[in-house]
């Protein structure tokens, strides 16, 4: 089965591959200055009152700076609680997306230019240029930098139940995470042994998409599962939308003119989908239409894609009529 992004668990990670690397985990939805000041409070919190009985509170931060690959940073500023708090603070992110914004060569280009007597052209050109990509700049740099404290908050995931004596303070950790996801509606979800961060939806694709339909399509049409499955990995590495939805398309209506045996089927066509599946309920008929006309022969025509959450429910909306269509001859349709 073909895989573009990394396992979860990896040897090669020290069975910890960082989060960026599974997904593209930091998205547009929710509030995330509010979820990270509530997570640096947490942390505080558990390193201020040692709620795991850590065995040495130094040792723990120099280990978490070696499992989290550096990103953490021991700064040793304050205490090792306010050094925590600190590094996932929201004013702490805005800061160093700001640095990292004046290290972008728009930027140096720009101050190099500033006070030249015979570039009065050159600057301005390159002022235009700074300004025009700042905001755009900061906001990669700001979820870069989100993504780092992801994968130092997945670092504390594994090395909180080696180093604490209390089991119960993972548990009550996730548990927190979690409620810290739901009321700051940042789609990110903690699964597994140890914990990792997944996306909100991941866990319900992954059951509808690889658990139930793909063993099955595997089995008869191995070409078109490798589509679906690449549709979907194509969604996690952030190709557009109307190409992702277009090939996950293309593979159910090549389903459906296997299973039907009409070999030029289109499923934008009422009439051609009754005759080829007479007795399909009307409900999934009408389903299959709808999905039909987000297609991207359709949307080419000034039509902008399904963004990246209306593009998962579409792909689980796509593997559900499979899905159906493979029941429905399995049961004499």
């Amino acid at each position: 089965m073909p895989n573009d992004r990394a396992p979860a668990h990896d040897d090669r990670w020290g069975d910890h591959t960082p989060c960026s690397l599974r997904y593209n985990i930091v998205s547009e939805k929710g509030d995330y200055e509010k979820f990270m000041n509530m997570l640096a409070k947490r942390l505080h919190t558990l390193i201020e009152h040692d709620e795991a009985d850590l065995s040495s509170m130094s040792r723990f931060l120099a280990r978490l700076d070696t499992e989290s690959l550096g990103r953490f940073g021991n700064r040793h500023v304050g205490t090792y609680a306010e050094n925590l708090r600190n590094y996932f603070a929201s004013e702490t992110i805005s800061t160093e997306a700001k640095e990292r914004a004046t290290k972008d060569p728009e930027y140096k280009e720009y101050k190099r230019l500033q006070y030249a007597r015979d570039n009065s052209t050159e600057y301005k050109k390159a002022f235009e240029i700074e300004r025009a990509t700042h905001s755009k700049r900061h906001d990669t740099h700001w979820r870069d930098l989100i993504a780092e404290r992801l994968e130092v908050l997945e670092a504390i995931f594994v090395i909180l139940p080696q180093q604490g004596r209390k089991p119960s303070a993972l548990k009550e950790l996730v548990r927190d995470v979690r409620r810290f996801s739901a009321d700051s509606g940042v789609l990110v979800d903690v699964k597994g042994d140890p914990p990792i961060l997944i996306p909100l939806e991941e866990s319900l694709l992954q059951k509808e998409v690889l658990d139930r339909l793909l063993p099955r399509l595997e089995a008869r049409f191995p070409d078109r599962a490798a589509d679906l499955i690449k549709a979907y990995h194509d969604l996690l590495k952030g190709v557009d939308t109307n190409t992702v939805f277009g090939n996950a398309f293309k593979a159910l209506e090549e389903v459906a003119r296997e299973l039907s045996s009409v070999p030029q089927l289109q499923l934008s066509d009422q009439g051609a989908l009754e005759k080829a599946f007479p007795g399909l309920h009307g409900t999934i008929r009408a389903t299959i239409l709808k999905l039909a006309a987000h297609r991207g022969d359709e949307a080419g025509h000034g039509r902008k894609g399904p963004d990246e959450y209306e593009i998962r429910y579409l792909l689980l909306s796509v593997c559900n009529v499979a899905l159906v269509l493979l029941e429905y001859k399995e049961h004499g349709g």
